[in-house]
C-alpha cells in the first residue's frame, strides 16, 4: 500500500521490507540497484581501479593490506565483537571518520557512543509506543553550531588543490534552525534518529557487527539492518515530502533517496543498498566476501570509498536542498517568530536524556545491551511544565508520544516494584498461616538426603585393574555325577 503521510507528522518506519540477493546470486551485472536506485557503486573493481591515480592506487593497497592482516589476526585470536568493530572503524571506515562534513557514531569507548534510533510501534492493546534500537554504527551528516558557521572550514595545507565545498558549514544544517523546526508543530520534521536531537543528521549508512559467522548470527545481523533501513529510509522519505502538502513530494526527483548498510560477522562482510521501490523499503545485497582474502578486502575498501564520495557530494546536497522548503515553512509560521524561553529547552533536554535501552530482541543474546537505570533517568511528563501556559502552545505530536511512552514505562516499572514489594511483605504471613517455615522449605526430601549421605567415590580417575592373574575360589558345593554304567574289575589270584 502507498505510504500515506499527513500532518501532524510523526516518524513511522516503512511497514514492510522487500529483500533481494539477486546481485550476489547471479553476478554484479544483475543488480537491481543499477536500474532503480539513485546511485550504485561500481562493483567491477578492476574497472574502477583504472580510473584512479597512481597515488590513490598505492593508498588503496595499503589500506586493504591493513584490513586483510588485522582480519586474519582477529580470526586466529578468536577476537571479541568489540575487536572486530575497532577493525572496521580504523581500516574500513577510516576516511569517513576524518571527513569534516560527515559524522559517525562508533563503539570505541563504551556503549554510550552507540547511536540509538527511535521508532513507533503498536503494542498488544493497540496503543502507539516509542521504542529504541541501537545499531553498532550509524553514518550521517554533521550539524553546525554558531561557532562552526562563523569560522567556516579553514584549510591549513599550503597550496591545497582539493575541493572543500562539501566540507564547509552550511546554514541549512544549523543546529538551532533544525531544532526550532522540529519543535514547531507546523513542521515537526525529525532530522536525527533520536527524536529532538541534531547530533547525527539524516544517516546515509548503518553498520552492524557480530563476533562469528554462524547462520544464526548472520541472520540476526541482517534482521537488525533491515529494520534500521526501514526507519532511516522513512526519515528521508519525510524530508523529501512537500511541507505544505506531505501527501506529495517536493519534485519528481525527490523520491530517489537511498541508504547503504554493512554487516560484518567476523571477517565475513555484506554490503546492502536500500531505496523506496513500489512504496516499500527495498533492500538488496550487492556484495559479500571474506576479508581474510586480500582481493575481497581490496574490493570492500573500493566500495566504501565510492559510498563515501556519494555521501559527501550527493547525499549531503540532497538533504540541504530539501531542508530549504521546511525551513521556509517554519519561518513563515507565527509560532516560529516567538522566542522560546529557557524552560522550553530545559524540557527538551529532559526528554532527550530519557533512558535509551537496547530493545532489540534478536540482538539481546549476541550483542551488548545497555542503558541507564530507571532511578537515574529524569522523571518528566510534558503536561506538568509551566512553559505550556507561558506560550499557550501545544508541543508537536512526536514530542508528546515520546514523553507519554517514557511515562508509561516508568509507571510500569513502579507497578512491578510495588507488586514485588507486596509479595515480599505477604510471604511471612502466608508461611505462618500454612504452617510452613523457611527451614522446612529448604529441607531436602528423604530420597535426596539418602543420596547425599551415600559414600562418594574419591576425586580423580579410578585405579586401573591389575593385569596379574588372580585365583578364584569357588564356594559352591561340589557336584557328584552318577554313572549308569557298571564297571567290573577282576583281580587275579596270586
Amino acid at each position: 500500500a502507498p505510504r500515506k503521510r499527513r500532518m501532524p507528522l510523526v516518524p513511522e518506519p516503512f511497514e514492510s521490507v522487500v529483500i533481494s540477493r539477486q546481485a550476489v546470486s547471479l553476478g554484479s551485472d544483475s543488480t537491481m540497484a543499477k536500474t532503480w536506485a539513485r546511485f550504485c557503486p561500481n562493483l567491477n573493481i578492476p574497472q574502477y581501479r583504472e580510473t584512479l591515480s597512481e597515488e590513490k592506487k598505492t593508498e588503496l593497497d595499503q589500506r586493504a593490506t591493513k584490513l586483510w592482516r588485522r582480519s586474519i589476526r582477529n580470526h586466529f585470536q578468536k577476537s571479541s565483537e568489540f575487536r572486530w568493530e575497532v577493525c572496521a572503524w580504523h581500516d574500513a571506515f577510516g576516511l569517513i571518520m576524518e571527513d569534516e562534513g560527515l559524522r559517525m557514531s562508533l563503539t570505541l569507548v563504551s556503549y554510550r557512543d552507540k547511536r540509538p534510533y527511535e521508532y513507533v510501534e503498536k503494542d498488544d492493546s493497540g496503543q502507539i509506543t516509542v521504542k529504541t534500537r541501537i545499531p553498532d554504527g550509524t553514518l550521517g551528516l554533521r550539524a553546525y553550531d554558531d561557532y562552526d558557521l562563523k569560522r567556516g572550514y579553514p584549510c591549513t595545507v599550503p597550496a591545497c588543490k582539493e575541493d572543500h565545498s562539501t566540507k564547509k558549514p552550511d546554514q541549512r544544517l544549523s543546529e538551532d534552525r533544525l531544532r526550532a523546526m522540529m519543535l514547531n508543530p507546523e513542521c515537526a520534521l525529525i532530522v536525527d534518529g533520536v527524536w529532538g536531537k541534531t547530533d547525527l543528521v539524516f544517516p546515509f549508512a548503518v553498520y552492524e557487527a557480530k563476533k562469528g559467522a554462524s547462520s544464526y548470527e548472520i541472520e540476526a545481523a541482517e534482521s537488525q539492518i533491515h529494520h534500521a533501513c526501514q526507519t532511516y529510509l522513512a526519515m528521508l522519505d519525510d524530508l523529501a515530502r512537500n511541507p505544505d502538502n506531505v501527501a506529495e513530494y517536493q519534485t519528481t526527483e525527490s523520491s530517489k533517496y537511498q541508504l547503504f548498510a554493512f554487516t560484518s560477522c567476523g571477517s565475513y562482510w555484506e554490503v546492502y543498498v536500500a531505496w523506496k521501490f513500489l512504496d516499500d523499503c527495498f533492500v538488496e545485497t550487492i556484495w559479500k566476501g571474506d576479508v581474510k582474502q586480500f582481493s575481497r578486502a581490496f574490493d570492500l575498501i573500493c566500495i566504501i570509498d565510492q559510498i563515501h564520495e556519494y555521501a559527501a557530494k550527493h547525499h549531503r546536497e540532497f538533504v540541504m536542498k530539501h531542508l530549504e522548503a521546511w525551513h521556509t515553512r517554519h519561518e513563515k509560521s507565527q509560532d516560529a517568530k516567538e522566542y522560546l524561553p529557557d524552560a522550553f529547552f530545559t524540557a527538551c533536554e529532559a526528554i532527550e536524556n530519557m533512558d535509551l535501552s537496547d530493545s532489540d530482541e534478536v540482538d539481546s543474546e549476541l550483542d551488548s545491551t545497555s542503558g541507564e537505570s530507571d532511578s537515574s533517568s529524569i522523571s518528566f511528563h510534558y503536561g506538568d511544565l509551566d512553559w505550556q501556559q507561558e506560550l499557550n502552545w501545544e508541543p508537536p505530536m512526536w514530542y508528546r508520544l515520546k514523553a507519554e511512552s517514557k511515562t508509561a514505562r516508568q509507571d510500569k516499572v513502579r507497578q512491578t516494584r510495588e507488586r514485588n514489594r507486596k509479595l515480599r511483605e505477604e510471604l511471612p504471613r502466608r508461611q505462618n498461616l500454612e504452617g510452613i517455615s523457611l527451614r522446612a522449605q529448604d529441607r531436602p526430601s528423604e530420597s535426596q538426603a539418602a543420596k547425599n549421605e551415600a559414600p562418594k567415590r574419591g576425586r580423580g580417575r579410578p585405579a586401573k585393574a591389575s593385569s596379574r592373574a588372580t585365583r578364584v575360589t569357588k564356594t559352591a558345593p561340589p557336584v557328584t555325577r552318577r554313572s549308569t554304567r557298571t564297571r567290573t574289575v577282576t583281580r587275579g589270584k596270586n
